[in-house]
């Protein structure tokens, strides 16, 4: 019994760790400028979010055939996706020109068991949408990463879709115009940081509760990375690294 109390104690310690910093921040938003306090609010929200702290899965792209268990999804004529490195460190680099293609590599859990992912992203160029009105020619993004749950027999999919538009606002659900299976979840919005790595940290399983209004009856059975500019006859650049899947340790 001694044992069971000391593990809770330690686990609500952990927890009050992690919402330490989220007060900190939150009681100095009211301090801030107006343009300011969005940008602080999302910093708490964010930090809501613990760590990863075991990985079930991890991909550093460190390696030139880093993607040779990566498969190709052609939708449209085929968008680039290679190895790129800035000094030692290894990434995915995307380029479409009015393509439409993504790379997935098939993998199995639980968000049950292993309910976050995190990444790191980076945007080159945003497809332009300024003429763009049919649902469809809009739907082009420089970078997005799916995770895809799929039935045992393939019979039937939903799909988690975590975007970077270059306007829509940061936290807004969008329908995706070709399956009502599939979510869409704008995490980073504008151009503002777009030369630069963003991290970004979520729950997959929160998330699929959220969206599709129940607990995930299907385990996920892909991730996925996309960079397409079909609808816009354009091009878009994008660039993904440090993929994780885990759980925190609370």
């Amino acid at each position: 019994m001694a044992d069971n109390d000391d593990m809770t104690s330690k686990k609500w310690l952990r927890f009050l760790l992690i919402l330490l910093p989220v007060g900190l921040i939150l009681a100095q938003i009211f301090w801030q400028p107006p343009r300011d306090r969005l940008e602080k609010i999302k910093t708490a929200v964010r930090a809501l979010i613990p760590p990863i702290e075991i990985v079930f899965q991890y991909f550093n792209f460190n390696e030139k055939n880093a993607l040779t268990q990566w498969e190709d999804k052609t939708f449209q004529g085929r968008s680039a996706y290679w190895i790129d490195f800035q000094k030692k460190d290894g990434f995915v680099h995307s380029k479409s020109e009015q393509a439409a293609s993504a790379i997935f590599y098939r993998i199995k859990f639980k968000t049950s068991e292993f309910p976050f992912i995190s990444w790191n992203w980076r945007i080159g160029k945003f497809p332009d949408k300024s003429k763009a009105v049919d649902p469809k020619k809009r739907d082009d993004f420089a970078a997005r990463l799916y995770v895809v749950f799929i039935s045992h027999f393939f019979t039937n999919f939903r799909c988690l879709e975590y975007v970077w538009d270059e306007s829509v606002s940061e936290g807004t659900i969008l329908e995706s115009p070709y399956s009502d299976q599939i979510k869409q979840i704008v995490v980073q919005s504008g151009a503002s940081k777009s030369g630069e790595w963003v991290s970004e940290r979520q729950n997959i399983l929160e998330d699929y509760k959220k969206l599709f209004g129940e607990e995930p009856k299907m385990k996920v059975g892909a991730i996925a990375l996309m960079t397409d500019s079909e609808g816009t006859e354009g091009e878009a650049e994008g660039f993904f690294d440090d993929i994780q899947i885990g759980k925190a340790n609370l």
